[in-house]
């Protein structure tokens, strides 16, 4: 599970990038007065008496007037270190005032030869006033913060008069002002998200070594998440860039990681992860993983605290609580709707758009769901503002990606339909998208499976892909639309199973329930792609797959003679959460569980395995010990004949993807190596179990 580690800058980075940076401070621990101070009426001296830090402070006494001040001359300071935006922080303490609490300003003041962009003429006077009405109560410290922006322009003499002063607080009799821990720091000219890297390397059992890129999180922050893979003592070490920012660079610790005592399969067997020449997903553990997938497009417009149905507190928790209990295991999103804009760089104002996604990742990720998310934005906004997003401009949004959720259970989907050109959007070859999938990957240290969201089977099958020979790409997010109204056209299935290189085939995207099918067909297409060679399905329901969409809303649809109203594309997400179609596919993911679904092997047309008598249909077997026949013909109760069995004893049992319940077993003697399966038991779908006694 992720950990989250904060870390503190010992600079202050801008937004914006640009170069250099300084600091001064001073504590007044010497037993003189430090340079530059001088007292403006009045005397100063360092004093044992009273100390904010340490055992000294700044002591002004023998004031006259309210205008007088011990005073800091800043020409120095900012002569050494130019032109640019500094902020002043120091803490003052008042031992008697007549009116207490009483406002006090912070002022510099200068000379006729000092006028500049911040010092003007004012009645025969020469200053200005940083910040005014600070509430100054006595006997208490109290923090006075001011910033000034210096031009190159105030800074042309050789010397000058910039004292830096208080204004405003009333003298009296006997009265001392102590200053302490006074600090000018100079805004740096790097940028946190541009110019400022920062990684965290974890050390654990059997020397197992992760690097998690940190990410800034807003001010002087930068956060690392991390995951343990092992359970045991991890030590961790930083290493930033700017090796001289001593809050960020070599900085260690150690954390302890105990076994996960929890019911989570994601946690109990590891991140989800990909096999070389295997077909499906694996737990880390080695244990086979179920691909399940509920599809969110517009995840960050779902409401997150609130809902306007009654007695539901959320649509984007509820959801993804309703989704856990009907058996899926994958969360499918895109960030659309997110409350960001990176057109123009990244900056503090797209802080707050990240971290409503850092709660929806962890949601999911304590939902026990794996979370395979799209990067950044919708796929339009690089073909629609290609200018404003240079290759490494994309680099450094990858590594701020995986830094913010590399360490949940994740998969990455790079963009939606960008293989393989984004529908001539772009270049084969120069699709800005492939950057993109690599660079997430080159950060990921636990390589979590990626791939790229695939275009319609239409234009881009396994074979057409523009992406698949990218390091890093490991499984296919196909669009498919299986045939629902007749026998199937296998070419898909089958150029995915024979030009995939041996990849997971997930069907990431087919037709979304109540927009272009309807309960049968969102689950027919599930069983087909686990039986084709797919292992993994995408289902998608109205006003979930699109919060609030309008899309393709203003006319009836009709799509492998399954036809959609108006009214149907209407229906809230409060409705279709609890279509019956997402329930039935749980029922088949409780099918498969009960079988080694991982080592069926789809038959497709073969004549040797399944030979058809007007039925609609698909086939895999586990050599010939185990068959599962899924009849989709609903006006008919045809199958057909299978073959290629053993001349032994099977069981045959029919199990209802309508209900999720088995029909009474029989046991058959098979002969001449086939088996006429003979009607179903009505006109729905049905699945045949066969199986070797």
């Amino acid at each position: 599970m992720a950990n989250e580690l904060t870390f503190t800058s010992s600079k202050n980075y801008a937004d914006t990038q640009v170069v250099g940076g300084t600091n001064v401070q001073s504590t007044f621990e010497s037993a003189t007065v430090p340079t530059d101070w001088s007292a403006f009426g009045g005397a100063v001296s360092t004093s044992f008496t009273v100390a904010h830090s340490g055992s000294k402070s700044l002591r002004e006494s023998s004031r006259l007037n309210t205008w007088d001040s011990a005073a800091f001359n800043l020409y120095n300071t900012f002569k050494a270190n130019g032109a640019g935006t500094y902020d002043i922080s120091f803490w003052v303490y008042v031992d008697a005032l007549a009116t207490s609490p009483t406002n006090a300003s912070i002022m510099i003041r200068g000379n006729a030869a000092d006028v500049n962009s911040f010092i003007t003429a004012t009645g025969g006077q020469y200053y200005t006033y940083l910040k005014s009405g600070i509430s100054t109560t006595v006997n208490t410290w109290v923090n006075f913060t001011a910033t000034l922006t210096v031009l190159s322009t105030d800074l042309t003499r050789a010397s000058g008069t910039f004292n830096l002063m208080l204004d405003a607080l009333p003298a009296s009799t006997g009265q001392n002002i102590y200053f302490d821990d006074f600090t000018i720091t100079k805004e740096s000219t790097l940028s946190a998200f541009n110019d400022v890297t920062m990684d965290a390397t974890f050390t654990g059992p059997n020397s197992t070594v992760l690097t998690m890129p940190a990410f800034w999180n807003g001010g002087n922050t930068w956060k690392v998440r991390f995951a343990p893979t092992l359970t045991g003592i991890w030590t961790y070490n930083t290493v930033c860039n700017d090796t001289t920012d001593t809050g960020l660079n070599n900085q260690t610790g150690k954390l302890n990681c105990s076994a996960y005592t929890g019911s989570l399969d994601i946690y109990k067997h590891g991140f989800v992860k990909t096999v070389p020449n295997t077909r499906y997903f694996e737990y880390n553990d080695g244990t086979p993983f179920f691909y399940l997938g509920d599809t969110h497009w517009s995840m960050p417009s779902e409401p997150y605290y609130t809902s306007s149905v009654a007695n539901i507190p959320s649509q984007f928790k509820y959801i993804v609580d309703k989704r856990v209990i009907q058996g899926f295991t994958v969360y499918q999103s895109e960030p659309l709707g997110a409350q960001y804009d990176l057109s123009n760089g990244f900056t503090s104002a797209d802080l707050a758009g990240f971290a409503d996604l850092d709660n929806r990742f962890k949601y999911i990720a304590d939902a026990g769901l794996v979370h395979a998310n799209a990067q950044f934005f919708f796929v339009t906004e690089l073909s629609n503002n290609a200018a404003d997003y240079s290759t490494a401009y994309l680099d450094k949004l990858s590594r701020y990606w995986v830094a913010r959720y590399g360490a949940y259970p994740v998969m990455w989907t790079t963009a939606q339909e960008c293989d393989k050109n984004c529908y001539g959007a772009f270049d084969t070859v120069t699709n800005p998208w492939k950057s993109v999938l690599q660079s997430v990957n080159s950060y990921d240290p636990y390589k979590h499976p990626s791939t790229a969201h695939q275009e319609n089977t239409g234009t881009t099958i396994a074979s057409t892909s523009t992406f698949k020979d990218l390091s890093g790409y490991k499984w296919f997010g196909a669009q498919w639309a299986a045939t629902k109204n007749g026998v199937q056209d296998f070419t898909v299935p089958k150029d995915y199973y024979n030009n995939s290189g041996v990849r997971p085939v997930v069907d990431y995207e087919g037709h979304y329930q109540n927009l272009w099918t309807n309960e049968y067909g969102a689950r027919m297409q599930g069983w087909t792609a686990y039986l084709n060679g797919m292992f993994g399905q995408g289902y998608g329901a109205e006003d979930i797959w699109l919060y609030n969409s309008t899309y393709d809303m203003d006319a009836d649809s009709t799509v492998y003679g399954i036809t959609v109203t108006v009214a149907d594309k209407q229906v809230k997400w409060d409705t279709s959460v609890e279509f019956a179609a997402a329930y039935q596919l749980g029922y088949m993911h409780n099918f498969f569980n009960s079988i080694a679904w991982w080592n069926l092997v789809p038959r497709f047309d073969s004549s040797s395995y399944f030979t058809n008598s007007g039925s609609w249909y698909s086939v895999a077997s586990i050599d010939n010990s185990l068959y599962v026949a899924y009849f989709y013909n609903n006006t008919t109760r045809s199958t057909g004949t299978l073959r290629g069995l053993a001349n032994v004893q099977y069981t045959a049992q029919w199990f209802n993807p309508l209900t999720g319940v088995y029909n009474t077993a029989t046991t058959v003697t098979v002969t001449n190596a086939r088996y006429t399966i003979g009607n179903k038991p009505d006109n729905n779908d049905w699945v045949l179990l066969f199986k070797k006694v």
